[in-house]
């Protein structure tokens, strides 16, 4: 999909408008504008599949037998309730099928990333990426976020983090699970 990025600055104009801003003020000067092109990058993974990338990346590699921790992978999010940022990493184990090199893992996160999310559905997301474009046996991913939805508004309380956990396959039952978490630093 091609963003619409003149309808995008007319809808930001508006919205300024909204609140008794004028858009043609000098301090404003390409707000819209600016605010319309971070759309296509905060956006950028909207109607994105990456499983086929990953799977196009991947070699089978039949002496790959043990679990594979790729830890600490910064992300960054749009919170779909309030369309604003959550961010922190995300760490995942898997059993692979096959082998990809880690960059085609770090693409997959940034385009789940990229589209407006929750960070249960993005972690669930990136699993079963891994699951099905690695042929993965087993797959634990874990994200860490701080969500500035709760640092901006409402109760605004800064530093608090939200931890989510996604298994499948052979980490999604023990003893493998204890294994895996163990892994990525959990208990």
């Amino acid at each position: 999909m091609t963003p619409d990025l003149e309808r995008a600055q007319r809808a930001v104009e508006e919205y300024l408008r909204a609140f008794g801003l004028d858009p043609a003020d000098p301090s404003l000067d390409r707000t819209p504008e600016r605010v319309a092109r971070l759309g296509t990058e905060l956006f950028a993974g909207v109607g994105v599949d990456p499983v086929p990338d990953l799977a196009a990346s991947a070699v089978a590699d039949t002496d790959a037998r043990g679990p594979v921790a790729f830890l600490d992978i910064p992300f960054r999010s749009t919170c779909e309730h309030h369309l604003l940022k959550f961010a922190g990493a995300v760490s995942l184990v898997y059993r692979p099928g096959s082998v990809a090199g880690l960059g085609a893992i770090v693409r997959v996160i940034e385009t789940i990333a990229a589209r407006p999310q929750v960070q249960e559905r993005l972690t669930d997301e990136i699993a079963f990426a891994l699951e099905h474009g690695l042929g993965a046996t087993g797959v634990l991913v874990s994200a860490v976020a701080e969500h500035d939805c709760v640092a901006m508004r409402g109760p605004r309380i800064r530093g608090a983090t939200v931890r989510t956990l996604a298994a499948r396959g052979a980490y999604a039952v023990e003893p493998t699970a204890a294994e895996a978490r163990s892994m990525v630093g959990l208990r």
